[in-house]
């Protein structure tokens, strides 16, 4: 996107590896000077905890990291006469570039596709999320879907957005001029789906990162709140992040599409989705990055299975019934937790590796003993990841390194918290 800045101020953000945004906001004169920040928010968990993680924090003095626009992200803001860009992470002199920097993961990623099959990688968002009621208080208290007394699945106006909240939403990520194609309800009541439009990767995957900010910043004017959370409330459907990915070739067609082939895909495509099949529990890592998301991934819902399905929604890796220009491939595991670098790096990386290794495409919806399921845990899918070494070198074994700590951190708090279900049902008997 081509944006000449003509705010006063910018704000420019960039991305950790739990998905959090960071930055800060400047004079529009001073938007494209480096900005150093201290590496250590890059190894932090989500409480805070700076020291988990050795090389990055007090053990080497909380040394600096370098941010640099990207000038190509700059677009008008939703905040008043303020716009908006994306940072790239870097070693300090803006040489080399950061680790643990996501944005950076996903483009060598690119670049690792682009050099070995001579294609673009293209990707589009479906990003599902809540609308609360109310803000939640810092111990997350209050945090209950809006009601919609008229709904129904893709409904609009008072059937899926009856505060006016979601047309909102809709109307500031338009003017901030991100690719929406359609914004609308989803299953249960509150729940709310937009489409973002496929480009390529790298741009696909900052308009997911600057869609989730704009939405909980734009909801919280009004009093409310949004969660992507993939499974927020017991007995209402989960949230989904949903990755549709192809490839162009030199001359601008779609590299997935082959009519003459096995299901009317190439053999890129064929081979690149059995490459994310073959890794499919290594990836629930990165697609299902938090304790609450293996709530969603349960025997029989979507992305349990890691199988592949024409037009089947409860498949993990889905190929929709278009062809031509659409053909693609829809990575159906991930929720909205997830980090859009992180995921989009992963997915491109095993299905490189399967490009890469000629792996071939078993039967659509093949459900036999051989078929991968998803981890019972968070724990399981983090030893998955670890234990999965090609993905792990492709994919940057530093930042796995430093990803998969934090996440089991996560883990053992959540092993040894005592939860409200456990004091109902419990505590009146024992």
């Amino acid at each position: 996107m081509s944006y000449e800045l003509s705010s006063s101020r910018a704000r420019v953000l960039f991305c950790d590896l739990l998905g959090l945004a960071h930055g800060r906001t400047v004079p529009a004169v001073a938007a494209k000077t480096p900005m150093h920040y201290c590496m250590t928010v890059m190894a932090q968990a989500l409480d805070l905890r700076d020291d988990l993680v050795p090389g990055y924090g007090e053990d080497v003095g909380s040394p600096d990291m370098e941010a640099l626009l990207d000038p190509s992200t700059l677009r008008p803001g939703w905040d008043e006469d303020t716009g908006i860009g994306i940072a790239d992470l870097h070693r300090i002199g803006g040489l080399e570039p950061f680790e643990l920097d996501p944005r950076g993961l996903l483009r060598r990623a690119v670049a690792a596709w682009e050099r070995e099959t001579g294609q673009s990688p293209v990707a589009g968002f479906e990003m599902e999320f809540y609308e609360l009621a109310a803000v939640p208080d810092a111990e997350g208290r209050s945090l209950r879907p809006v009601e919609v007394p008229a709904h129904r699945v893709y409904g609009s106006g008072l059937g899926g957005d009856p505060s006016g909240t979601g047309r909102l939403i809709h109307e500031a990520a338009i003017a901030a001029g991100l690719s929406v194609q359609a914004l609308t309800g989803e299953f249960h009541p509150g729940q709310l789906e937009v489409v973002l439009d496929h480009q390529l990767a790298l741009a696909a995957a900052d308009e997911a990162f600057l869609f989730r900010e704009l939405a909980r910043e734009v909801a919280h004017r009004e009093g409310r709140w949004i969660t992507f959370l993939g499974k927020p409330f017991a007995g209402l459907a989960g949230s989904g992040l949903h990755l549709n990915l192809s490839a162009t070739g030199p001359d601008g067609t779609n590299a997935f599409h082959a009519p003459d082939e096995p299901y009317g895909l190439s053999p890129t495509a064929r081979h690149a989705i059995a490459g994310v099949l073959a890794h499919h529990r290594a990836l629930c890592a990165m697609a299902a990055p938090n304790v609450n998301a293996y709530k969603r991934l349960l025997p029989g819902a979507i992305g349990h299975r890691g199988n592949w399905g024409l037009d089947h929604r409860l498949a993990a890796v889905r190929v929709p019934g278009e062809r031509g220009a659409a053909t693609r491939l829809e990575y159906r595991v991930a929720d909205g937790g997830a980090n859009p670098y992180l995921l989009t790096a992963a997915v491109l990386a095993a299905a490189l590796l399967g490009v890469r290794n000629r792996l071939e495409l078993p039967a659509p919806r093949d459900t036999g003993a051989a078929t991968a399921t998803a981890p019972a845990n968070l724990a399981e899918a983090l030893d998955a990841l670890e234990a999965d070494v090609e993905l792990t070198e492709l994919l940057g074994p530093e930042a796995v390194r430093t990803f998969t700590t934090l996440k089991r951190w996560e883990w053992e708090q959540w092993a040894t918290a005592v939860t409200d279900w456990e004091l109902r049902y419990y505590g009146r008997h024992f």
